[in-house]
């Protein structure tokens, strides 16, 4: 089961604002002040900022420019015809043989 958890709020003294430091980097958006001991970052936030998103938009990137690659040279006719799309041999017999006049 999931524990809710109870919202950070902290006060500003300076500013008279109330925030959570949570989105703000830890931080009062206005003066910059960092109350003690609360947390800088939600989890899910702290993870996403962990990852590295250019790689992975680069490899997502690869991945979709083979599969076009593969679905022109397969429209084109570049493809050998023994393989089928899921690149395993074909068990024959399912079509006609080819027609030598």
């Amino acid at each position: 089961m999931i524990a809710l958890r109870r919202p950070v709020r902290a006060y500003c003294q300076a500013d008279r604002w109330s925030f959570d430091p949570r989105y703000t980097q830890g931080r009062c958006p206005i003066c910059g002040w960092a109350p003690p001991g609360v947390p800088n970052a939600p989890r899910w936030l702290a993870l996403v900022n962990r990852l590295d998103w250019e790689m992975l938009g680069l490899f997502l990137l690869v991945d979709v420019l083979v599969l076009l690659g593969l679905v022109v040279a397969h429209a084109a006719g570049l493809m050998p015809a023994s393989i089928s799309a899921s690149g395993l041999p074909h068990a024959g017999g399912a079509a006609s043989a080819a027609r030598i006049h």
